[in-house]
Parts: structure tokens; C-alpha cells; sequence
């Protein structure tokens, strides 16, 4: 009786594996955003004498991640949609359940 490896079960840990990779990677990125947003908004200074010292690669990186930041920003904060904090699309939803009752 030989032992013979199942190419079924390594493909699916295999996928699983990368599927939660990627989550990972997704996720780092946002943190990371709003970690370079908050302190190039903190300390400005400190952060542009940082940003020079970056390769041009590491520049289009640091300015992809500040901008991805600004518009979680602006979806998700404080002072998205309509500007009293709200959301004009929650608020259209929350209406339209609110008139179905």
C-alpha cells in the first residue's frame, strides 16, 4: 500500500492560504494609510523630511497610501456625505425603511 499525496486537499489549503494572505495584505494596507495620514497630519515636517528621504518607489507608495487614507477619510468619517456627520446614502436608506412600516 503506497502513500500517495491528495493534489485535492493541497490545492484547497493552498487557496485558503491565499485568500487569508490577501486579507492580510488589504488590511495592512488600510492601517498602514491611516497610520502615514495621521502623522503626515500630526507632524508634517518630521514627515516631509521622511518622505524625501524615500526611493522614488517608496514615494508612490507613501503617495498611494496617504491618498487611499483621504478618501477612508472621506467615506467613512466623521464629516462624510451631507457634512453633519451623516451619510446622504444611510440617510436615504434609512428613510425609505422608515416610510415601508
Amino acid at each position: 500500500m503506497t502513500n500517495g499525496i491528495d493534489d485535492s486537499k493541497i490545492v484547497q489549503k493552498v487557496k485558503g492560504i491565499a485568500i487569508f494572505l490577501v486579507v492580510v495584505a488589504v488590511l495592512s494596507f488600510f492601517i498602514g494609510s491611516g497610520k502615514i495620514s495621521h502623522f503626515s497630519e500630526t507632524n508634517p515636517v518630521r514627515y516631509e523630511m521622511n518622505y524625501n528621504r524615500l526611493s522614488n518607489t517608496g514615494k508612490t507608495v507613501a503617495t498611494s497610501m496617504k491618498k487611499t487614507s483621504e478618501v477612508q477619510a472621506r467615506l467613512l468619517g466623521p464629516t462624510r456625505g451631507n457634512g453633519n456627520g451623516g451619510s446622504k446614502f444611510f440617510d436615504q436608506v434609512g428613510r425609505n425603511h422608515s416610510s415601508r412600516k
